[in-house]
């Protein structure tokens, strides 16, 4: 059987999107590494502000810990799979769609596939598996866990509130709530990200 030139590039370019987004690095710069056979770059980061600018950190939404105290707001809040919380976040939702709602509307940073301020809560938003894969995230080891990052497993995600706990949106009887980051159950950790 032949190989078919334009199947093999199509299988390439998809494997290389995955691991960049799997790894935080830059899919232009993946592939320019790969094109001069350099080693591709560790994982960008790119600051949330500046010393001395307002910017989001203001509202308690763009450092970690100001993550977490947007997130603490609403433990015991409803959850509905597939929910968009709302432009006021007073909708249920589920474990997506509640770290959309903290990240991209309260928080207004950018969450996969919207600018920062650009997702309103209307939607579902991303899922899971587009968190996963997003560039848009610092890669970070589950030793290395702080506050504020993102823990994603292969259908559910949450926010650490700590090394040891996270705050999520679990089922219709448990609500969002704080739990320990399960070490079974869910399966293993696909990414941990951080912002």
């Amino acid at each position: 059987m032949p190989l078919n030139g334009r199947a093999l590039f199509v299988t390439g370019a998809g494997v290389l999107f995955v691991w960049s987004g799997m790894r935080g690095w830059s899919v232009l710069a993946t592939i320019g590494d790969v094109i001069t056979g350099k080693k591709p770059n560790e994982p960008v980061s790119i600051p949330l502000s500046t010393p001395g600018n307002a910017g989001a950190n203001s509202t308690g939404g763009a450092g970690s810990s100001g993550l977490v105290g947007i997130a603490m707001q609403y433990v015991g809040h409803a959850y509905l799979f597939g929910g968009a919380p709302g432009k006021d976040g007073s909708k249920p939702w589920d474990c997506s769609s509640f770290v959309n709602y903290v990240v991209g509307v309260k928080a207004g940073l950018a969450i996969p596939g919207n600018a920062p301020g650009r997702y309103d809560g209307t939607s579902h938003g991303p899922t899971t598996g587009v968190w996963a894969i997003w560039t848009g995230m610092t890669s970070v080891s589950r030793a290395n866990v702080q506050p504020g990052d993102i823990i994603v497993w292969g259908s559910h995600m949450g926010i650490a509130t700590s090394n040891s706990q996270y705050i999520s949106a679990h089922s219709p009887a448990e609500r969002t709530t704080v739990t320990n980051i399960p070490t079974s159950g869910l399966g293993p950790i696909v990414r941990i990200g951080r912002l």
